[in-house]
C-alpha cells in the first residue's frame, strides 16, 4: 500500500496532458482537487522513495558525480503562499516571487537521481535559519556518501557554491569537489598574490584546450583549470574552475561538464512535469509537490535506461501512452529490492 500512496501523485503528473493544477489532475481520475491534495506525500517519504532509485540505478558504476545547483521555482501569485520571497529572475532581469529550490543529484554522466532537495529562503525571511546553505549542502553530501560509501563520488557545482567554508569541510572530510571559480579571485602562486585571469602560465596555450595549476586560497591547496570554450559561432572565451583533488587537465574540464546534466533536469521537471504548477499555501505541500515532480522525472531516467531511450521526454511521452494500472505496477517493481534491468 505505502508504495501504491506514494506513485499516485507522480503517476498522475506523468499522465498529465499538459495542466498541472489539482483541478486538471483531478479530472484525471474524477476527483476533486482536495482529494489531490491530500494523495501528496511528505517530502521525506518522496527523498526516500528517489535515494532507493538510486541505489537501484548506479549499483554497477564504480564512480559518480553528485551535481548541486538550485532554481528559481516561480510563484507570481504567491501574495499567500507560505515562506514564498522574492528572488532575481535571469530571464526575467527582475525579482520575482517564488522559491529558490537546491536539489543535489547523482548521475553516472547519462542518467541522473534527484536524492534530496530544499528550499532557501530569500534574505527578508532569513532573520533566524535553522540551517545555513553550507549545512544544507554538507548534508545532502552525506546522504550521497552513506548511499553508496564504497564509490568515487566527485561534487560538481557552479560558482554560487565556490565558499570557503565548503571547500574547506571537502578537504577536511577527504571529498573531491569541482567548482566554478571566478575570474577575480586572487590566490597566492609561487609567492605572488595575483587574480586567478592574470597567471600567465595558466591560459592555454597554441591547441591546448586546458591547463592547471596548484594554488593556495585562503589557505587551502586547490587545483586550478584554466578551460577554453569555442561556442557555435567561433567565438572564444576561457572559464575557471577549482578542485580539491590532483588530476589532468582534461578531466577536471570533463568532470565540470557533467554539471550540465542538472541544468536539464531542471528544465525538463519545468516544462514537463509542472514544477511550477503547485498552487497550495503551506510550504510543506510546496515541497511535498516539488519532491513528487522529482520522483517522477527519475521514474522517467530508470525507463530511460531500460527501454534504451534517448531523452527523459521520451520515456515520459511513452509513459503517457500506457495504461494506468500497468503503469503503476512497473513504477512499483522500481522501488522492490535492487534488481538489475
Amino acid at each position: 500500500m505505502f508504495k501504491n500512496m506514494i506513485l499516485e501523485y507522480p503517476l498522475l503528473i506523468i499522465k498529465s496532458i499538459g495542466s498541472y493544477s489539482f483541478e486538471a489532475l483531478g479530472r484525471l481520475i474524477n476527483k476533486s482537487a482536495d482529494t489531490i491534495t491530500r494523495l501528496l506525500m511528505p517530502s521525506e517519504e518522496n527523498f526516500s522513495a528517489l535515494q532507493k532509485l538510486a541505489l537501484t540505478l548506479f549499483q554497477s558504476n564504480d564512480k559518480l558525480y553528485l551535481l548541486l545547483d538550485d532554481t528559481l521555482v516561480k510563484k507570481i501569485f504567491s501574495r499567500y503562499m507560505e515562506g514564498a520571497g522574492r528572488f532575481y529572475d535571469m530571464k526575467a532581469g527582475r525579482r520575482v516571487m517564488g522559491y529558490k529550490l537546491l536539489v543535489a543529484a547523482l548521475t553516472n554522466g547519462v542518467h541522473t537521481i534527484p536524492i534530496a532537495g530544499e528550499f532557501l529562503f530569500a534574505p527578508e525571511l532569513l532573520k533566524d535559519p535553522i540551517q545555513s546553505k553550507d549545512t544544507i549542502i554538507q548534508c545532502m553530501i552525506n546522504i550521497a556518501l552513506r548511499l553508496f560509501p564504497d564509490r568515487k563520488i566527485i561534487v560538481v557545482a557552479d560558482g554560487a557554491f565556490a565558499t570557503v567554508t565548503l571547500l574547506q569541510w571537502c578537504i577536511e572530510n577527504k571529498i573531491s569537489i569541482e567548482v566554478r571559480m571566478h575570474s577575480n579571485r586572487k590566490v597566492m602562486y609561487k609567492g605572488d598574490c595575483i587574480a586567478v585571469r592574470d597567471i600567465k602560465t595558466l591560459q592555454p596555450r597554441g591547441r591546448q584546450m586546458s591547463r592547471t595549476i596548484s594554488v593556495l586560497w585562503k589557505g587551502m591547496q586547490l587545483w586550478i583549470t584554466a578551460s577554453r570554450r569555442i561556442n557555435k559561432h567561433g567565438s572564444e572565451s576561457v572559464i575557471f574552475q577549482a578542485a580539491t583533488y590532483q588530476a589532468k587537465p582534461t578531466i577536471h574540464t570533463k568532470n565540470y561538464k557533467i554539471r550540465w546534466n542538472i541544468e536539464k533536469m531542471f528544465r525538463t521537471v519545468k516544462q514537463s512535469l509542472g514544477l511550477e504548477a503547485c498552487s497550495a499555501r503551506k510550504i510543506e505541500r510546496q515541497l511535498s509537490h516539488v519532491s513528487s515532480v522529482l520522483l517522477a522525472y527519475a521514474l522517467a531516467q530508470i525507463d530511460m535506461k531500460k527501454y534504451k531511450l534517448k531523452t527523459p521526454e521520451a520515456a515520459l511521452r511513452a509513459a503517457k501512452l500506457k495504461n494506468t494500472i500497468i503503469l503503476k505496477h512497473k513504477f512499483n517493481s522500481y522501488l522492490q529490492p535492487i534488481s538489475q534491468f
